[in-house]
């Protein structure tokens, strides 16, 4: 039988595709402003107590562009140690639209 000693984790990430569906490019500040209320739903359904404030800096630090009119390949884990990536590794899991976005789930990255 073989023992694993050194750190093993529970971490995972999850990819997303997510289209920007206006006709300009924008950026993930963009997305969480939009979707602000992903964030009161996160809060409340895992007892958290990030702010609108802590989104958006995670947010403008870890900066993705959306195209316009494109899709984008991106991934949250809250293994990256990041507040955005913590929200949307879960959050976003059922997909949904909003006025300038859509988004669903891709596929789960160990």
């Amino acid at each position: 039988m073989k023992i694993k000693l050194d750190f093993i984790t529970n971490s995972s990430s999850t990819a997303y595709i997510i289209t920007n569906l206006s006709n300009k490019d924008l950026d993930l500040t963009d997305f969480v402003i939009e979707n602000i209320h992903l964030l009161d739903k996160f809060n409340k359904k895992y007892n958290c107590n990030y702010t609108k404030y802590d989104l958006l800096e995670s947010a403008a630090r870890n900066n993705i562009v959306f195209k316009a009119n494109e899709k984008t390949d991106c991934s949250f884990g809250d293994e990256d140690g990041t507040i955005v990536g913590d929200v949307y590794d879960y959050i976003l899991r059922a997909g949904g639209i909003s006025k300038n976005f859509q988004w669903a789930f891709s596929r789960w990255l160990r």
